[in-house]
């Protein structure tokens, strides 16, 4: 949605959701919760959200730790938001899955 996060919304920007601290440190900056339907806001929010989220860093660190998600679409591929219960792609969206060289334990 253009209105909400601008004439860039279709560009792959991580620090919109990131701020650096006083150390330099990388932080995560919460949006409004209306913004983002998923776990829906207000009084009717997803019990289970917290656990969704912790679940979902757990998970992804330690597959992005070993493997990278490489996009696997053509050229000009435009997704289409589907806004369901939970939300989703039309059609999904195709990713290879690569092992990365050595072990990153940074």
């Amino acid at each position: 949605m253009e209105e909400i996060w601008g004439s860039d919304w279709a560009e792959f920007k991580p620090e919109r959701w990131l701020e650096r601290d006083e150390g330099g440190k990388w932080r995560f900056v919460g949006r409004d919760p209306y913004s983002y339907p998923a776990f829906q806001a207000g009084p009717r929010i997803c019990l289970g959200k917290e656990m969704a989220f912790l679940q979902m860093k757990t998970v992804v660190a330690g597959v992005l730790n070993r493997f990278k998600v490489v996009p696997a679409v053509e050229d000009g591929f435009e997704p289409k938001f589907l806004g369901y219960l939970t939300s989703k792609m039309q059609g999904g969206f195709p990713v290879r899955i690569e092992e990365r060289g050595e072990l990153n334990l940074d």
